[in-house]
């Protein structure tokens, strides 16, 4: 009876298709590390010319909270979707700063399904 219980409660968290699809074929840990790094040399100097406190600064910083925050997640092991997911977290309170109910669910998605393509072949 436990068996069953706990099944239907893994069941519950899994994504919507195709993201948790077998037939996806993920980076591994270690290209996904040069992936974001990749988007992490693009991203950052757009930083730098955008100014503090308005929306493309925070949405900039967000995008690169996310990745920093994936990058992190790679080199400590853990794998790639797992990475992805934990890092929107991240994203929503900026490391912190903000409160995750003041980031939109359609920037968090955004971010989500972004980092699900450029790191799956």
């Amino acid at each position: 009876m436990l068996l069953v219980a706990a099944g239907s409660a893994s069941a519950q968290q899994l994504e919507p298709a195709p993201w948790n699809d077998p037939a996806i074929v993920w980076l591994s840990p270690a290209q996904a590390q040069i992936e974001v790094q990749d988007k992490l040399d693009l991203l950052e100097p757009q930083l730098a010319g955008l100014t503090d406190g308005t929306g493309p600064h925070t949405d900039m910083l967000r995008q690169i909270v996310f990745y920093k925050s994936i990058l992190l997640s790679l080199s400590g092991g853990l794998p790639v979707l797992q990475a992805i997911e934990s890092a929107v977290t991240e994203a929503a309170s900026l490391g912190g700063l903000y409160e995750h109910t003041f980031t939109p669910e359609t920037t968090l998605r955004g971010l989500y399904d972004e980092a699900l393509t450029m790191l799956s072949n």
